[in-house]
């Protein structure tokens, strides 16, 4: 079998290693799972969701929208997030799955 190395470009290695580590926080693992239940959510619906202060709520989401695992459109004065790949979510339920037994 050949090697992640030689079957992936480096580019996308590179890009997969950063969302790696942004999505190395419990709560930003938080967002990612309920934005992968959710279609699309505002910034208050997800603070008041994961009991969070509204200010560590959006340094999060400017964070993992920074790095590419979410994406944003404002209506009027709201805005929301929602995955910007949605298959992030088998990473959530792959860990899930990992840590049940530790």
């Amino acid at each position: 079998m050949k090697s992640l190395l030689s079957r992936v470009e480096s580019k996308k290695i590179d890009k997969a290693a950063a969302m790696l580590k942004v999505l190395a926080h419990p709560k930003r693992l938080a967002i990612v799972d309920l934005l992968g239940k959710e279609d699309k959510m505002t910034v208050t619906e997800i603070y008041k969701q994961l009991d969070l202060p509204q200010a560590i709520a959006s340094q999060h989401l400017i964070t993992l929208k920074d790095k590419g695992v979410l994406s944003s459109f404002k209506v009027g004065t709201k805005i929301y997030y929602s995955l910007a790949i949605p298959k992030l979510i088998d990473v959530i339920d792959c860990l899930e799955e990992c840590c049940v037994d530790i």
